[in-house]
């Protein structure tokens, strides 16, 4: 499929399908999955127009992410992961954005929990610290890394930055031994005395100076979804290839699926479960984009409501997952099995702290109309 905001999926989904085992097998993204990646214009999505980029509205860009996820788990995530972290280029200072996106089809990585500290003096400093789960940074030129700022025997700055360092003067340490999403190189990342420029740093809630769309909604309304398009890919793959079993009439389990009347019911819950959360992400979405084309702002209620359809959708994709692996048998137990490798993606992706159940008690007291402060989902 071609994407009318620019996207070319159908020859990554193409060259992902031929990388597939490779990926399971070295642990990363081959560069032939590196390279289709950067011309087919996903890294783009979320660059300013002033920087070249495509500024795709967010529903396309779940599609996007989901469609190359329905055939690679790992592919999918580093999209995710690549694609979103340059919606930092409307964030930065526009200099430091126009140095560290400079290429503005490449992917970069970011790990935004504070485990660093800048010592910093003025607008420069050394940076230290090491993070966990820096996804892509194997395929990444810049990481965005969460860091307290310090200036000389001041108290630390009171918010975290996000400090944007190059790959290359980081160690990158090879931690992730994980059975699920192996190709996405989320491992520890760590610094000691980097020089940094904190022109090309941020806070989350800072203002962006870019005029589109994207950087009128608050950031996590865009982060959320996009990284949630990735468990909605790997289901619908997995979906997909038992409707196919149901439709040939192969055998799964024990003689034809579309014999089995209970089995049969528990995929068309799966499917329509699975169709009615990803409608529900894309009109909350849609709601929030009307909003900001009126140049109105996206209140809180909306933004916990889109922030709740990301979570949910993951948990539906989880099982729906599981039991699309349930229907596909014996033969879904072995290694190179599509809907094992769906299971295991999904559940890795499931344990993103940005699907944790402890933020839903504040998102749904924002839908309830409560004045909730919950920095930094809602703004």
């Amino acid at each position: 499929m071609a994407v009318s905001a620019g996207v070319a999926v159908a020859e990554v989904q193409q060259v992902v399908t031929e990388h597939v085992d490779e990926i399971e097998q070295t642990r990363r993204l081959p560069d032939a999955v590196v390279a289709v990646l950067r011309r087919s214009g996903i890294n783009r999505m979320a660059i300013p127009a002033e920087l070249g980029g495509l500024e795709v509205p967010v529903p396309t860009a779940v599609d996007v992410i989901a469609a190359i996820s329905s055939v690679d788990g790992s592919a999918g995530w580093c999209a995710a992961i690549g694609a979103g972290s340059n919606i930092f280029a409307g964030y930065l200072p526009e200099d430091g954005a126009r140095e560290v996106f400079v290429d503005i089809d490449q992917a970069n990585a970011t790990m935004f929990a504070p485990a660093g500290s800048v010592d910093a003096d003025d607008r420069r400093g050394v940076l230290f610290g090491r993070w966990p789960f820096t996804s892509n940074c194997l395929h990444s030129e810049w990481a965005g890394l969460g860091a307290f700022v310090r200036h000389g025997e001041q108290p630390p700055e009171p918010r975290p930055r996000v400090v944007f360092v190059p790959v290359a003067e980081l160690t990158i340490e090879d931690t992730w031994s994980a059975p699920g999403l192996r190709g996405t190189g989320s491992h520890h990342v760590s610094a000691d005395a980097v020089a940094v420029d904190l022109e090309r740093s941020c806070c989350f809630g800072d203002e962006a100076w870019p005029s589109g769309a994207l950087w009128r909604l608050p950031i996590y309304t865009l982060l959320v979804p996009m990284l949630a398009a990735v468990p909605l890919g790997i289901a619908r793959g997995a979906v997909d290839d038992v409707l196919a079993v149901a439709r040939d009439g192969r055998s799964a389990r024990r003689g034809n699926l579309h014999e089995d009347a209970v089995g049969m019911a528990e995929l068309a819950a799966a499917d329509t479960d699975l169709r009615a959360v990803a409608s529900l992400l894309h009109t909350s979405l849609e709601e929030a984009r009307a909003a900001v084309d009126r140049g109105d702002p996206v209140d809180r209620p909306l933004q916990a409501r889109i922030l709740l359809a990301g979570m949910h959708a993951c948990d539906v994709a989880v099982s729906a997952t599981s039991t699309a692996h349930a229907l596909g048998g014996a033969a879904a137990v072995y290694d190179g099995s599509r809907l094992l490798r769906a299971l295991l993606d999904v559940q890795t992706g499931r344990q993103h702290l940005l699907f944790g159940h402890q933020h839903r008690p504040a998102l749904i007291a924002a839908v309830a109309g409560r004045d909730v402060s919950y920095p930094p989902f809602l703004v």
